[in-house]
């Protein structure tokens, strides 16, 4: 039995989809491993070498999963779902004690976390104060933070949603009403972020900007490549950004699906100011000042 809260929410001609909420936090339930528990999280024991990539939804996880997983494989690529190489925490049972609960969950079907073989790459958009995190030295393992405006992240959240039209009318005013009410999965952006900006200093924390991956993509890999204490050769520094660059990611479209057997992508443009093609002044003002401005208030800016 499940032992968290389901909401769903409703306005005008749209019904949202089931949400969890597991230690406050809004999860996609259709996401979630049927065995998911919030005394789990807790339970669940990280490795050193463990790695997380972790970001507010639509901010660049995809990227960042295919990145981590060329520089931990010396720039090969696999046309593999990403979802079978870095694996999404909330998607798959964690512990193997609930193999027995949920048949489905077994590792025919799907990897249970806590069994597979080391360096574990894994992906989650949790909230720092909620994801797992190592008891001592030798269980604290590394995190890999990728943030993006809230504005261009709102503007993929909106397109992203429409891949689900039986869920009813889903409009921009609608979207960026329960973007800034943080009513959206995982909550409030500007609450996610700077929970995660806040340790960026913190050795085993990387905290990325998409915007910086767009702007120089090799600098950003030998910068995720040193702190994951990987070093790489210049000729695949620079194999790695081409072949991660969003048109060479584009032509692999299989292997950025969100379900392996439907047509249906985490890959849109990938582009930073997509904003200003929808955003009004008014729609701008009340980014920039009940999320921006928060976020400066820490010295966080976006391009």
């Amino acid at each position: 039995m499940a032992t968290f809260q389901i909401v769903q929410e409703k306005e005008g001609k749209w019904t949202g989809p089931e949400t969890a909420i597991i230690h406050g936090v809004r999860i996609p339930k259709a996401r979630l491993d049927p065995s998911f528990r919030e005394e789990d999280l807790d339970d669940f024991q990280t490795r050193k070498d463990d790695v997380f990539v972790v970001s507010y939804p639509k901010s660049g996880t995809t990227w960042m999963r295919e990145l981590l997983w060329q520089i931990y494989n010396n720039g090969a690529i696999s046309d593999e779902n990403i979802g079978n190489r870095v694996f999404w925490f909330e998607n798959n049972a964690i512990l193997s004690k609930r193999e027995s609960d949920h048949p489905e969950s077994s590792p025919d079907s799907k990897p249970v976390m806590e069994l597979l073989p080391s360096p574990r790459l894994l992906s989650t958009h949790l909230p720092y104060d909620v994801i797992p995190k190592g008891k001592d030295e030798t269980t604290t393992c590394k995190y890999i933070y990728i943030a993006r405006s809230p504005k261009d992240a709102a503007v993929s959240y909106y397109y992203f949603m429409l891949l689900f039209p039986e869920m009813g009318v889903f409009t921009w005013d609608l979207c960026v009403k329960l973007f800034l009410q943080g009513r959206l999965y995982y909550n409030l952006w500007t609450d996610h972020v700077l929970g995660w900006w806040k340790h960026r200093n913190d050795p085993n924390v990387l905290f990325v900007k998409f915007e910086d991956l767009k702007k120089d993509l090799s600098s950003s890999v030998r910068a995720i490549s040193e702190f994951l204490n990987k070093p790489l050769s210049e000729e695949v520094i620079q194999r790695i950004a081409h072949q991660c660059s969003f048109e060479e990611m584009a032509k692999r479209p299989d292997t950025f699906k969100v379900f392996p057997k439907l047509d249906l992508s985490y890959l849109r443009k990938g582009n930073v100011g997509d904003w200003k093609n929808h955003f009004t002044p008014e729609v701008n003002e009340k980014f920039e000042s009940e999320l921006l401005a928060k976020t400066r208030e820490h010295g966080l800016e976006f391009d």
